[in-house]
C-alpha cells in the first residue's frame, strides 16, 4: 500500500475544473478544502458524489479512509468543491 495518493476535487459542477490534492493517511478533509478554495473565501465543504448520492464529507474525515472504504469502486466517486456551507449546519 503506498502511503501518499492523488484526490481529484472537482472546482465546480462541471469537471473541467479539477486540481490534484496529494493525501497522507493523516490528511483529513479540512486540509484538502483548504488547498482548494480561493483566499478569502470561507464557507466552503468538500462533497462526495457516488452513484446518484451525495455526501457532505466532515472536516476531521481523513480523507485516505474514505478512499480506502470504496476499494476497486474508488474511481467512480467523485469530490467537488462546494461554495457554500454544508447541508445541516448553521452559524454559531
Amino acid at each position: 500500500m503506498q502511503d501518499q495518493m492523488f484526490l481529484t476535487v472537482y472546482l465546480s459542477n462541471n469537471e473541467e475544473h479539477f486540481t490534484e490534492v496529494p493525501v497522507t493517511p493523516e490528511t483529513i478533509c479540512r486540509d484538502v478544502v483548504d488547498l482548494c478554495k480561493e483566499p478569502g473565501e470561507s464557507e466552503c465543504h468538500l462533497a462526495e458524489v457516488w452513484c446518484g448520492s451525495e455526501r457532505p464529507v466532515a472536516d476531521n474525515e481523513r480523507m485516505f479512509d474514505v478512499l480506502q472504504r470504496f476499494g476497486s469502486q474508488r474511481n467512480e466517486v467523485r469530490f467537488f468543491l462546494r461554495h457554500e456551507r454544508p447541508p445541516g449546519t448553521r452559524d454559531t
